[in-house]
């Protein structure tokens, strides 16, 4: 077996990978930012803001969840990050957030993914949302950070 051969080939890939993640984030983090500046965010997400209540989550979370909900987890992850380093979450809400996204990540790409090749989009789509609502809705009711100062502190960690 030829290593340098197998190595360049990963390299590539991972090249190749990364760049078409950038340059399908980027525009989309520009698209957002223009959005947010003319305000159109907080229009979107006011028919999202019983779903955040119904959680605890600020308004602020409404952005990431969404994006983790369309884009999956690997490209709203972007939104993600950026939302924290503006500040703008705690600790706790970025708990739930991951959480529900674990859960229901990427859901309409899946679905319309998993439906193509014949399965049951009901069965594939409304399993996975019920269950995220259900145990996100648990543990926004249990889950209480023990300490503030460590949240803040783990925060601007990440914040780096």
């Amino acid at each position: 077996m030829d290593w340098s051969a197998l190595g360049k080939e990963c390299l590539h890939g991972a090249i190749t990978n990364v760049l078409q993640m950038a340059a399908f984030i980027i525009p989309i983090m520009v698209f957002i930012e223009i959005l947010r500046d003319l305000n159109v965010l907080d229009l979107l997400s006011r028919p999202v803001a019983p779903f955040l209540r119904l959680y605890r989550l600020p308004k602020d979370a409404c952005l990431p969840l969404l994006a983790g909900l369309f884009f999956g987890i690997a490209f709203g992850a972007g939104v993600i990050l950026q939302t924290v380093r503006e500040g703008h979450l705690t600790l706790r809400d970025l708990y739930i957030i991951h959480i529900f996204l674990v859960i229901c990540h990427g859901f309409i790409d899946d679905t319309i993914l998993f439906v193509a090749i014949g399965a049951n989009g009901f069965l594939i789509l409304v399993p996975r949302v019920l269950l995220a609502v259900g145990i996100c809705y648990i543990i926004s009711r249990l889950y209480k950070p023990a300490d503030r100062l460590n949240t803040t502190r783990h925060l601007k960690t990440m914040q780096r």
